[in-house]
């Protein structure tokens, strides 16, 4: 009878987690479609396992819904990593990488990551990661990790935490974990939403 009872109990408790998931992804989800276009200072640090050791950087965000993300670094000043539709350029000091996302799965996954993460759309994300989702909150935020399951998805993270505010819905923290160790976490505590951002501001650089 002890049994049964606790077998209840935790179905449903298991319901009512599942219930708050869903809510919290639902009111992420539709909150973001009204920002179109987002900008904001965000600020790295990147964690080494082996040498334990910390690399910090910071820099502007800028995010148009449509298919479009920039973080223009400050420090170190001339790095970039620009999303525009299917191109995806990283440039980390001399070297420059500039990716075709429909031939490059793994950039693809990174791509598609980044701005269905800005864009609050938690479920895609999971399902571009072939992940499941663990929900938990805090006081400040409603947070999301996804944990990578399907071995067979071409990404270069194992795990994703993403914490978004309760005041806004935005996408605050990001902690991308790698399989060797290392992880990097960006954080964007304060937004400018629906800014008008020229569309040049997504062109490739030709100094850089």
């Amino acid at each position: 009878m002890k049994r049964v009872f606790l077998s209840v109990l935790m179905a449903i408790s298991f319901g009512f987690v599942n219930a708050q998931q869903d809510a919290a992804i639902d009111k992420i989800l539709k909150t973001n479609e009204q920002y179109k276009t987002i900008s904001c200072d965000f600020k790295q640090t990147k964690n080494m396992a082996m040498v334990d050791q910390k690399i910090e950087s910071e820099g502007t965000l800028y995010f148009n819904r449509a298919d479009k993300l920039k973080m223009d670094y400050t420090n170190p000043q001339g790095n970039l990593l620009l999303i525009n539709g299917e191109s995806l350029l990283m440039v980390q000091g001399k070297h420059r990488n500039d990716f075709n996302t429909k031939q490059n799965a793994q950039m693809r996954n990174l791509k598609n990551t980044l701005l269905l993460s800005v864009a609050g759309d938690i479920k895609a994300v999971a399902a571009e990661n072939g992940a499941e989702i663990k929900y938990s909150e805090s006081d400040e935020y409603y947070i999301f990790v996804i944990a990578k399951t399907n071995k067979q998805v071409k990404s270069r993270m194992s795990c994703l935490e993403l914490k978004y505010s309760k005041k806004d819905c935005s996408l605050c923290v990001m902690k991308m974990e790698e399989p060797n160790g290392n992880y990097t976490v960006y954080d964007t505590p304060i937004k400018t939403f629906n800014p008008e951002i020229p569309i040049s501001t997504y062109d490739k650089p030709k100094n850089r």
